[in-house]
């Protein structure tokens, strides 16, 4: 979502820097994505009313990181979770879109869930399920998110420019098929 703050303040002529300092406030951010501000919040903080469904789309310009198809390449060899700081009303339409969705075996967004990464307790349902942290590969654009990952004791590797990281994931997973047939 890099370019989110520049579309939204370019429709509501606003100021993108004013823009992105709203999306990285962290009262606004973390009551915002954590579900405590319903998703007209950020519409009104930029000066648009609620864009109807085709607009959102256009405006928040969602695309997914990496080939579903991939993804569910790493489904058919471990669980695959989306955890994400994100709107469920944003986050959703676009992981059915682009088959994600299917792609997956369950997503978890801090809108619903009231969990706000770098929290530890954004994983904490992923660790209710009796999951190890050394058993956790996370995939973030945020560098904060993955400290906090790696403070649990999870692997975690920086998502951004070209797909090195999705070589990472495989290597991993690899390495764990390795580890559990010896």
């Amino acid at each position: 979502m890099p370019s989110l703050p520049d579309r939204a303040a370019a429709r509501a002529g606003a100021d993108p820097d004013a823009v992105r300092r709203l999306l990285t406030d962290d009262v606004f951010r973390v009551a915002y994505w954590g579900g405590d501000l319903p998703e007209a919040a950020f519409w009104e903080a930029v000066g648009v009313p609620v864009p109807d469904e085709r607009t959102r789309r256009r405006v928040l310009d969602l695309k997914p990181l990496i080939d579903p198809a991939r993804v569910a390449d790493w489904n058919a060899r471990a669980d695959v979770w989306v955890i994400s700081n994100h709107r469920h009303e944003w986050l959703l339409p676009v992981l059915a879109r682009t088959g994600l969705a299917d792609a997956v075996d369950r997503v978890v967004v801090s809108s619903t869930s009231g969990r706000v990464k770098p929290d530890p307790a954004a994983w904490a349902v992923l660790m209710g399920d009796g999951v190890s942290p050394g058993d956790v590969f996370v995939v973030d654009d945020q560098v904060r998110n993955l400290d906090a990952a790696r403070s649990l004791g999870m692997t975690a590797v920086l998502a951004v420019g070209d797909l090195s990281w999705a070589d990472e994931v495989d290597g991993w997973l690899a390495a764990q098929h390795r580890a559990a047939t010896r």
